[in-house]
């Protein structure tokens, strides 16, 4: 690639004439930075680069230059492929996986539509050509779903805001319910009740259809199983912890452990194996550090397991019991898989890779088990041995006992086919439970969307000041109604308390950048002192607001809406703002071009905004300081005119 050249001499100059045209809008100094000056040696060879990290203006040249067939091989993020008549002939995909914010997924049937269907125009071209390249394993379903799926569907994104609550109180014939009424996220809600209709009345005849010889006493035994199984449960949660049970995980203690098989079974005894335990750790978190018993724990087992190996050689195993028929393994178990610890240790020897030394070992402990056969293998007492002082402990003891003899005396629990019937039962139950939930999501959806989270962001106006008990904006409100492209909320708590006012020009416009920025960057320079301090002001606004909203029942998490607003571009807007040369300014931070352009044009607009909030509370002073804000930031390359108008 570094080598290749797909253009003539006259394409050449044409790129050179169509290049520089455009670039005559931006100053000499803008001309020489690194993105304008290594972009023309490669569009010259027909090779062109689309990201949103690009200079606009460069966006737009590459764009023109592909329409007139002057660049042969761009290489573009998937923003290339919205709504852009591009004479593409073929698109490689040299990835089938992209990053969606959380993970690498594989693309949908509709993306891997939109982005394919650049190759080719109707009545243009005769055929298109479309050329993955798949560097992992696919599964045929994975591919047939992206290659052959339908588009993906349309589902309404509409969320309630509070600019949007005020402007509608705020209007004479506003009325939000009637908002939320008409909106397409109802009508999606209201159309989804025939099928969920539907699945209810399938749901009954299924269920009406399961008949159970004496339901009624088997339904007496299933749930006396469901409390031993739970109160079994919690007793282990507590004799298991940390706290009790870390002093007894010595190696060479047998242990027993739950296994889980494919099929649910209804007894009170459980499906436990036996090993022998060779070493713990604590597992490692990102946490701040916590006390030994509050963290958690895996335990190193030697014990019978089935390896399973796919295709790509990675293996799954699976404890199994003992005498069963699998591999000698010593495997990684969370403390909640461990059953009950026994009184008795076994020496281990040193070196366990060779599988003739696990094996014997095993041996050995099934040896152990077959001289306790009549009794059991001894366990640990909890309370004897391993000093459990807990009332919760003796309550849930107790419990279990009188559940045991329970158990002992029962009718139906010698019946035959008990196993049989209890299964049917527990399918029973789960059919109900499915008709549970599917009638609650009716309800939600014959009720009113939003109706719940309308009054709480009520709740949250009216503490704030923001709106009277009888929904009558006030002037704070009036300020929260102009202000759309920031947090209206916590810019306007921050107008009112005066940061803005006895904040600096360049300061201010520094400040609001934390509102527009949304880019997370590693190793972020911290602002200078004075700008720290007011981003601390900031947070401890935002955190304010978070807690009320909270209070008032809002669904939001506190610490991640005040790390929603970030610093990272503050140095660099201050700079901006002094009248620094753009060059100067991206010295400062490791950003692209293109990321901090758009910040900034984002921050002329939330600028704007204030100025019409300032004008209509009559703050001529701020006014005046929010407009000199707007001059100067509002220049050069940042600003620069489309080439498209």
């Amino acid at each position: 690639m570094a080598k290749m050249d797909l253009n003539g001499d006259d394409e050449k100059v044409n790129i050179e004439t169509i290049f520089w045209s455009a670039m005559d809008l931006l100053s000499d100094d803008d001309k020489k930075l690194p993105q304008v000056s290594n972009m023309l040696p490669l569009l010259k060879r027909g090779i062109g680069v689309h990201h949103s990290g690009l200079l606009p203006i460069l966006k737009e040249v590459i764009e023109i230059l592909f329409q007139e067939g002057l660049i042969k091989c761009l290489f573009a993020t998937e923003t290339f492929s919205i709504g852009l008549n591009m004479p593409a002939k073929t698109v490689v995909f040299t990835n089938v996986r992209k990053f969606d914010g959380d993970r690498f997924r594989w693309l949908s049937s509709g993306e891997y539509i939109q982005m394919s269907g650049r190759a080719g125009r109707r009545g243009i071209d005769q055929r298109g050509i479309c050329i993955l390249m798949v560097d992992e394993k696919m599964e045929p379903s994975t591919a047939k779903m992206m290659l052959k799926g339908g588009a993906d569907s349309l589902n309404s994104a509409f969320h309630l805001s509070y600019n949007m609550l005020l402007n509608q109180l705020r209007s004479e014939d506003g009325d939000p319910e009637k908002l939320l009424r008409h909106s397409f996220y109802q009508f999606q809600a209201d159309r989804a009740l025939p099928d969920l209709e539907k699945q209810v009345r399938e749901l009954e005849i299924e269920r009406s259809s399961m008949v159970i010889e004496d339901e009624e006493s088997v339904k007496d035994y299933y749930d006396l199983l469901q409390q031993y199984r739970t109160l079994k449960k919690d007793v282990r949660d507590i004799v298991l912890s940390p706290k009790y049970v870390l002093p007894f995980l010595q190696s060479g203690r047998l242990v027993r452990v739950q296994y889980s098989t494919d099929e649910s079974t209804f007894s009170i005894d459980e499906n436990v194996s036996w090993g022998i335990i060779i070493n713990f750790e604590k597992v490692k978190t990102n946490a701040e550090e916590r006390r030994p018993e509050d963290c958690d724990y895996t335990v190193d087992v030697l014990t019978r397991c089935s390896v399973i190996k796919d295709i790509s050689g990675k293996k799954t195993m699976k404890v199994i019991p003992l005498k069963s028929r699998g591999e000698p393994v010593v495997i990684s178990l969370p403390l909640s898989q461990i059953d009950g610890l026994s009184s008795v240790r076994m020496y281990i020897p040193k070196d366990l890779l060779p599988v003739e030394a696990r094996e014997n070992t095993l041996r050995k402990v099934d040896e152990v088990l077959s001289r306790f056969a009549k009794d059991g293998v001894p366990l640990l007492d909890p309370e004897e041995d391993m000093e459990v002082k807990s009332s919760s402990y003796r309550k849930a003891a107790r419990r279990i006992e009188a559940l045991e003899s329970l158990f002992e005396k029962h009718d139906i629990r010698n019946a035959p086919h008990i196993q049989q019937k209890l299964k049917l039962l527990h399918a029973k139950q789960e059919i109900k439970a499915k008709i549970k939930s599917i009638k609650k999501t009716m309800r939600a959806s014959t009720a009113l969307a939003f109706k719940d989270e309308l009054k709480a962001r009520k709740r949250v106006l009216r503490r704030l000041g923001y709106i009277t008990s009888e929904d009558v904006v006030e002037i704070k409100g009036k300020v929260a109604c102009e202000i759309s492209s920031a947090d209206e909320l916590t810019l306007t708590e921050l107008m009112f308390s005066g940061t803005l006012k006895d904040a600096t020009v360049e300061q201010m416009v520094a400040l609001l950048s934390c509102f527009v920025w949304q880019e997370k960057l590693q190793d972020a320079p911290k602002p200078r002192e004075e700008l720290d301090l007011l981003f601390y002001q900031l947070q401890e606004t935002a955190r304010r607001v978070a807690n009320l909203q909270l209070e008032c029942k809002i669904q939001i998490d506190v610490e991640s809406f005040v790390n929603s607003f970030r610093p990272d571009v503050m140095e660099a807007v201050y700079s901006w703002a002094r009248g620094s040369k753009f060059h100067q300014i991206m010295e400062m931070t490791q950003v692209f071009e293109g990321s901090l352009i758009r910040a900034i044009r984002r921050l002329e607009e939330v600028l704007q905004q204030l100025i019409l909030a300032s004008q209509s509370i009559g703050e001529t002073q701020l006014e005046a300081k929010l407009e000199e804000a707007v001059s100067k930031i509002k220049r050069d390359i940042v600003f620069a005119a489309s080439l498209y108008l």
